[in-house]
């Protein structure tokens, strides 16, 4: 039982750097665990900007025409000359500048020619779109003249055929509908990595090395009590840590959302992932060319590269595929694939593969940190 207090002790050194690890955590879920909110069905809109229009026709087509333009882009109220028109456009104030002449009603409905002259910035192609715009606009409200309808009733006409809102609408994503839960479990990792390896990593070295090995080793308790204290404390300080984070968690998603079965699903996954970077710091802390590395160095190698590589900051379908590789071989990869497939609607049944993954990973690294612990054991005494 000493060492396990012993254990907490030199943990209690670590507070300020775990400290610090968890506002992290708290911060990015807070700040990006919105990207994942839902997206229920919406219609499609199309991008405004802000444009001038000088409309010196004044007639019934320009008016239909302002109009138009006004439905989708921010136009300018003030009255703004040639230079001040320029200017704007050159600071990006304005992204283009509509001028209407005189005699466009009469020109257009005689000959269909379109005389109104669009400036904008040629590096801006945004200000192509708009005379896209307006083309389609009067080409459109020419075929309903054509029928033999009014400038008005073809303006509306047109209006209606152009509104995309009627046919292109944002569906809503498949699947599980806590976007803001799925958000916050896939930001997880990063803090289980960075706390667990700031807290534990540097006492479990510790207990490994220099005087505090020595006294270990001369005391009356046995190799086994003494590996089973450290174990205890090492899964009691993950378990602390990580109730933490599901709590965090769990408050930042839909309180109706939680304890179903993707809550329940995402809290195991975190509960292994947890287990199996416990066991991989048990392994660097007993190789002794990682035991002495300080230990938030190694937490923002070790945690940064397994996050970005591993799913967690950059989603795993715009990774390389070389990557992609690569990050088959870190237990980040399948726990955010396990989280993929939790929130697409997916139940134990098409998780238990990542799940079983991690835990090779994870045991895998326990059995070199054994085998190396042993190893460094049997040269001391030698030596």
């Amino acid at each position: 039982m000493s060492l396990y207090k012993a254990f907490f002790k030199m943990a209690k050194k670590n507070k300020l750097g775990i400290l610090i690890y968890f506002g992290i955590t708290v911060f990015i879920i807070v700040l990006l665990g919105g990207i994942y909110a839902n997206k229920k069905d919406k219609k499609a809109v199309l991008d405004s900007y802000k444009i001038y229009v000088l409309d010196e026709d004044e007639t019934e087509l320009s008016k239909e025409l302002t109009a138009y333009l006004g439905s989708i882009h921010q136009i300018s109220e003030e009255t703004l000359s040639e230079e001040q028109i320029m200017d704007s456009i050159f600071y990006e104030e304005l992204v283009a500048y509509i001028r209407i002449p005189k005699g466009f009603q009469d020109t257009f409905l005689s000959t269909g020619e379109n005389q109104v002259k669009n400036t904008y910035d040629d590096s801006m192609p945004v200000g192509l779109t708009i005379s896209l715009q307006m083309n389609n606009f009067l080409n459109s409200v020419r075929d309903y003249l054509e029928q033999g309808v009014s400038i008005a009733e073809a303006a509306k006409k047109t209006n209606q055929s152009l509104d995309i809102t009627k046919y292109v609408s944002i569906l809503e994503t498949e699947g599980v509908e806590n976007g803001k839960l799925r958000g916050a479990f896939t930001y997880i990792p990063f803090g289980i990595l960075s706390i667990l390896i700031t807290g534990i990593f540097p006492v479990v070295a510790g207990f490994n090395k220099g005087e505090k090995r020595n006294r270990i080793q001369v005391s009356s308790m046995p190799a086994g009590k003494r590996s089973f204290w450290i174990f205890a404390g090492t899964v009691t300080f993950s378990l602390i840590i990580l109730v933490g984070l599901v709590a965090f968690v769990s408050v930042m998603g839909e309180h109706d959302q939680l304890f179903n079965e993707a809550w329940w699903l995402s809290v195991l996954n975190a509960l292994i992932f947890t287990s199996v970077v416990a066991m991989m710091i048990s392994m660097f802390a007993n190789v002794p060319a990682f035991a002495s590395a300080p230990s938030m160095v190694f937490s923002n190698i070790v945690g940064l590269s397994f996050c970005f590589i591993g799913g967690t900051f950059v989603p795993l379908s715009i990774l390389g595929d070389g990557i992609t590789k690569i990050s088959r071989f870190i237990p980040n990869y399948w726990y955010s694939i396990a989280v993929e497939r939790i929130y697409e609607g997916g139940g134990l049944a098409d998780v238990w593969d990542c799940f079983a993954i991690q835990l090779a990973f994870g045991l895998v690294c326990l059995f070199i940190g054994l085998a190396a612990s042993r190893v460094s054991a049997e040269r001391k005494q030698m030596a």
